[in-house]
């Protein structure tokens, strides 16, 4: 059930991940501000063709590696791998597993964009782009977030046992 909610949720924010980018497209001016100096004065243009291009190579980049990568490890030998746990002995369990855990991952990582696309957008969407608010704790959040998903990976093959049934 969750692997159906998280492949959902994947899609779902890769389709609002690729609306968000094209509405920052539209709507931002041609000149975008990514870094600051300590005033929150604009230091660090870039021109918003190369924003789009470079926002949208990360997209396709991540979800296209992260893809391999879940194609790869699902074609793995788990009974191999995994020795004589429960989850060894449940290779389909592990696919099962993994293939949520990468719909997850990918879910967040997408939706953490949104985020910051549309950060990017309030900060460059004032007349005069001033950065006023502290976007750090995005940031943060985002890292304790990450952290949570990787390592719950191991967690769980390692001090769980394996569902029975595939």
């Amino acid at each position: 059930m969750a692997n159906i909610f998280f492949k959902f949720w994947r899609i779902g924010s890769i389709l609002l991940l690729t609306v968000v980018l094209l509405f920052c497209y539209a709507s931002l001016p041609d000149s975008i501000a990514v870094g600051f100096n300590e005033a929150g004065d604009p230091a660090n243009f870039i021109n918003k063709q190369q924003f789009f291009y470079w926002s949208a190579g990360v997209i396709v980049g991540l979800n296209f590696l992260f893809g391999v990568l879940e194609n790869a490890l699902v074609k793995l030998d788990f009974r191999r791998l995994l020795g004589n746990s429960s989850w060894g002995r449940n290779p389909g369990s592990v696919r099962n597993f993994l293939k949520g855990w990468f719909s997850a991952l990918l879910a967040f990582i997408n939706t953490y964009l949104v985020f910051v696309l549309l950060g990017l957008y309030n900060i460059n969407s004032h007349k005069e782009q001033k950065l006023d608010f502290n976007y750090n704790y995005l940031l943060i959040l985002g890292v304790l977030i990450l952290l949570l998903i990787l390592m719950y990976l191991p967690y769980k093959l390692m001090a769980t046992q394996a569902p029975d049934e595939d």
